[in-house]
């Protein structure tokens, strides 16, 4: 999922991710898993995710051949 870059700061990321909560408790989801990746140009999505409640916590890798 990701926000228009002109739609952010507007509450569509925050409408999205309670309507994905919403979702997840009506169904009995009690957890629930983004990846949004650890580049430098995903900082500002990671305090946002953070500050609605989600800890960072898995670290991918690749190698590139």
């Amino acid at each position: 999922m990701a926000v228009n870059a002109s739609e952010r700061g507007k509450g569509t990321g925050s409408k999205l991710l309670q309507a994905v909560e919403d979702r997840a408790i009506k169904h009995d989801i009690s957890t629930i898993v983004l990846n949004s990746g650890n580049r430098q140009e995903r900082q500002i999505a990671n305090r946002f995710y953070e500050a609605a409640g989600f800890v960072p916590k898995a670290t991918g890798f690749y190698k590139q051949l």
